[in-house]
């Protein structure tokens, strides 16, 4: 796992899907760098200082299923 990047396998793993990430990419268009472009996230993921700075729910969900479980 990439660790200082968010991954689709992060989204995917979080209850995401290829029709959504494209559809969030859509609606957050004006949110993002010009160089975040969804083949951008899909191939290289996105750094993980903008994915926390999107405050998006979404995005926090993806995030907290990152971290490791503490006490397992």
């Amino acid at each position: 796992m990439t660790t200082d990047r968010l991954t689709v396998d992060d989204v995917i793993r979080a209850g995401g899907c290829p029709l959504g990430i494209r559809r969030w990419f859509r609606q957050r268009v004006d949110d993002l760098p010009p160089e975040m472009t969804m083949g951008e996230f899909v191939e290289n993921g996105m750094p993980l200082p903008l994915a926390k700075s999107l405050n998006d729910p979404f995005i926090e969900r993806a995030l907290a299923l990152r971290e490791p479980q503490r006490g397992r």
